[in-house]
Formats: C-alpha cells, structure tokens, sequence
C-alpha cells in the first residue's frame, strides 16, 4: 500500500495538466517579452560592452522573480525543458536560428534538477536556472567557434563591419566569455533568490501556488 502511494507521488511530479502548460507557456512569453526590452534598451542607452557581457545578466536578474513563481505554481518536473523548448520556438520566430543550442543547456539543466520536490527548493532552481541562462549567454559563442564563416554571412545582412568587429571581440575572447557567463549566473542566482522571497512572502500568502 505504501509502495503504491509513493509511486502515485512520483508519478504525479511527472504529470502535466492543461494549466500547467498554459502557465509555462504564458509565463516565458513574459519573460521573453521582458528579455527583448532589456536587449533593445541595453543596445540603445548603454555602451557595447556593457550590452554584451552585462546584458544576459541583468535578463536573469529580471526574469528570475517570475521563473521562480513558475516553477512554484507548476512545480513538476519538466519546468526547464518546457521553459528551453518554447524559448527556442520563440527565438526561432524571431530568426535567431543559433539560440537551437539552448535545447542542450535546457537538458543540462533539468538534469540538475532530478530528485523529488527539487522545483519546490529555491537553491536546486537557481542552479538549474543558471545553467540555463549562462547556456542563453554561450548561444552567441558557440556559433562562432563553429560555423564562424556561416555566421559571419549571416550577421553582414544586419550589421556594419564595425559593429560585427565589436560583437566578435565579446564572443571571441575568453576572458569576456568568463565574465558574461558569470554576470549570467550571479543574474540567475540573485533573481531566483529575490523571486523565491516574493513567492514566500506575497505568491503563497495569497495562495496563488
């Protein structure tokens, strides 16, 4: 009998509903909306290099809060992978075809997440969610390393010899690549810690989770 019910738990931490897709599905279309305001302001108020090594960071920052009241009204396994597939689907939309990589990152980090209730800590989410966001960071750099004549192509349609040049110094170079990925991760980091505050204090209070 109680091996029954704890195989009736675990299923249960699998198992979707409509709402829960629906949740996920709104929820990252904020956050995108909210990721493409930061990437248009940063590009127009601030200096390149502050747009390309703080600008995931300051997304994390941002998006973390309301990835953490995601993942706590869903609270099933899967919330990453979802959050990655859809992302993907969105950028893709957009034309940004090198943001495929972030399905490998999504992977990455719902591994990190294995276990009962893991979606429920706020530490196992931020480490899942950093993952996430330094994968988002490195969707600019894998590329280059890859295919670099093929993105080169591809960004001369869009951007001036000038501006490729700059773009190229960021993604190329390890020493802005450490310090890109690692503003992604303290974003990731401090906005799940503030979201997990916000979900105790206010989310839960209400009891919207």
């Amino acid at each position: 009998m109680q091996e029954s019910t704890v195989q009736k738990r675990g299923a249960a931490e699998y198992r979707w509903s409509i709402k829960d897709v629906v949740t996920c599905v709104i929820f990252n279309i904020v956050i995108m909306i909210v990721m493409t305001a930061v990437s248009m302001s940063a590009s127009m108020f601030f200096t390149p290099a502050f747009a390309h090594l703080a600008g995931p960071g300051i997304m994390a920052l941002l998006c973390g809060p309301l990835y953490m009241v995601m993942a706590g009204k869903i609270s099933k396994r899967g919330v990453l992978i979802g959050t990655s597939v859809i992302s993907v689907l969105l950028f893709l939309a957009m034309g940004l075809i090198n943001m495929l990589f972030l399905l490998g990152f999504g992977i990455i980090a719902e591994l990190v997440m294995a276990g009962r209730n893991s979606y429920r800590d706020w530490k196992r989410n931020a480490a899942g969610y950093s993952i996430f966001f330094a994968g988002f960071a490195l969707c600019a750099v894998i590329p280059l390393f890859l295919f670099k004549q093929k993105m080169i192509e591809i960004y001369s349609a869009s951007y001036s010899q000038e501006a490729m040049d700059t773009m190229f110094y960021y993604y190329e170079t390890p020493s802005m690549i450490a310090v890109m990925v690692t503003l992604a991760i303290a974003g990731s980091v401090l906005g799940c810690y503030f979201g997990n505050k916000f979900l105790n204090r206010h989310v839960k209070k209400a009891k919207l989770v």
